[in-house]
């Protein structure tokens, strides 16, 4: 019956609405930081392109970490009911969506996906989603970054005051009157030297590391 529910189109866009003004109410009442973004700034002036990849754990704060309004960015999300939820909600801070499928191994809507890259856009990604493992990135990434030749720019948010949910993520979900801080990490190239498993835990390593980061510079 909630499922059923969940799948009016109503529902849903009433639902992505209020995620919506939560976040925003979230941020109104907050401190907001973004460490480290220089080469980010730097990549969008030169119009280059690239993939942002955060956890999934970490997707309800990440429409606010998207400052640079100039440049289109699109948000790889499930193309379930709670993805098209979530699809709306992130429309109301003018950010598209493509839509995918769960697959454990792979990262959905690959051809799409190689389609916007083409356009310059900048990607979203949550390399865990929608179903984990957690923090366990899913080898298709690999071999896009290896086809695009684009690099991967891993991004985390953390919040002072916020609850872990029992979720398979353990998904952060931070309330208003808050301190946010959000962290970039270092671009990441395909390195042709290293093997597909040994790039992706470099993508790991990197990502973990803004996201301890950014726990530790919220408190």
């Amino acid at each position: 019956m909630i499922k059923k529910i969940f799948r009016n189109h109503l529902i849903q866009n009433l639902l992505g609405w209020l995620i919506s003004s939560y976040i925003k109410i979230c941020y109104q009442t907050s401190t907001w930081y973004i460490k480290n973004d220089d080469t980010v700034i730097k990549m969008l002036k030169s119009k280059k392109n690239f993939i942002v990849c955060f956890w999934h754990n970490r997707l309800l704060m990440a429409p606010l970490c998207w400052q640079y309004h100039e440049n289109k960015f699109k948000m790889l999300i499930s193309g379930h009911a709670d993805g098209r939820i979530i699809s709306n909600a992130v429309s109301h801070f003018g950010i598209e969506t493509i839509s995918g499928s769960s697959n454990k191994k792979k990262i959905s809507s690959a051809k799409e996906i190689l389609i916007e890259i083409k356009k310059k856009s900048i990607i979203g990604i949550t390399p865990d989603g929608p179903n984990g493992p957690k923090e366990k990135i899913k080898p298709g990434l690999i071999s896009l970054i290896k086809k695009t030749d684009i690099p991967i720019i891993p991004l985390s948010y953390s919040a002072k005051f916020k609850i872990n949910l029992s979720s398979w993520d353990n998904f952060i979900f931070p309330p208003p009157f808050n301190k946010f801080v959000a962290v970039w990490g270092k671009p990441i190239f395909f390195n042709k030297k290293k093997n597909s498993k040994n790039n992706l835990e470099t993508i790991e390593r990197e990502l973990k590391r803004v996201s301890l980061l950014s726990d530790n510079l919220s408190q």
